[in-house]
């Protein structure tokens, strides 16, 4: 699957070179949103169904063809953030770089189907545990988060469902910090882990190791840190690797991908 601006998705087969568009609409012709990075993920369970997002979280069951919504709009669908025309006199940029209210980050349980989180561009984190027919809008109980600022990620764990890491970051608004919390408790309540990461080292990308609990990756806007007592403390963990912002990390066949 391959996604680019304005949430146009695509599928594309690898053994016969076929490519399909398969961007989502609304059922009822309601205007979608979408990030210039629109969130998207497999779920675990079914290898032929993916997760979609605009402000709405997207499932098909039949690799894009057909998608049914599982949620009501989970950002905070403020009207003052979603006035990119009127722009100060700028030319609009009509690539959809301006596109706001919208998810950033889509994150189904491996344990459990029926638990996903979904984080957005304004700040919300939800959770469902119902796969979809009620869901919970944890972002007050983040206590040490600027509010409205970008949830970028969201890592569920491998070993418990009610455990999860979410990145924020607000640079956007000038401020560098790592913002890095986890809970064990389907968030109902979080704490900030980012103890021995630079204060101007904003994360990017946290990952949990597959085969060892309690060993963590994180990318940051400066380079890699790692974690042996699951987010307690950080070190840095370059090696002979630059200082060059990260962006994602894969943990793989005993292979850490940067």
């Amino acid at each position: 699957y391959a996604m680019s601006q304005q949430g146009n998705v695509s599928r594309y087969d690898l053994v016969t070179g076929h490519q399909q568009m398969i961007r989502p609409v609304h059922p009822n012709g309601e205007y979608l949103r979408f990030n210039w990075n629109a969130a998207i993920a497999q779920d675990p369970f079914d290898e032929d169904a993916i997760f979609f997002g605009s402000q709405y979280l997207h499932y098909s069951t039949d690799r894009g063809n057909n998608w049914d919504i599982l949620s009501p709009d989970l950002t905070t669908n403020d009207p003052e953030k979603q006035k990119q025309h009127e722009s100060g006199g700028l030319t609009f940029d009509a690539t959809g770089a301006e596109n706001y209210t919208t998810i950033l980050a889509i994150e189904p349980s491996s344990l459990d189907r029926n638990v996903i989180w979904v984080g957005t561009d304004d700040g919300n984190v939800q959770l469902t545990t119902d796969r979809g027919k009620t869901w919970n809008n944890l972002a007050k109980k983040i206590h040490g988060a600027p509010v409205g600022s970008w949830v970028t990620q969201i890592n569920a764990s491998k070993y418990d469902p009610a455990e999860a890491v979410i990145v924020i970051n607000n640079y956007r608004r000038n401020d560098w910090k790592p913002y890095v919390f986890k809970t064990n408790n389907y968030g109902k309540s979080w704490k900030m882990i980012s103890k021995g990461i630079a204060k101007d080292a904003f994360t990017r990308v946290i990952r949990e190791d597959p085969v060892r609990k309690g060993l963590l990756y994180a990318g940051t806007e400066t380079g890699m840190y790692v974690s042996f007592d699951d987010g307690s403390n950080w070190q840095q963990f370059q090696l002979n690797l630059p200082i060059v912002p990260i962006t994602d990390l894969v943990v793989k066949n005993n292979d850490l991908v940067v």
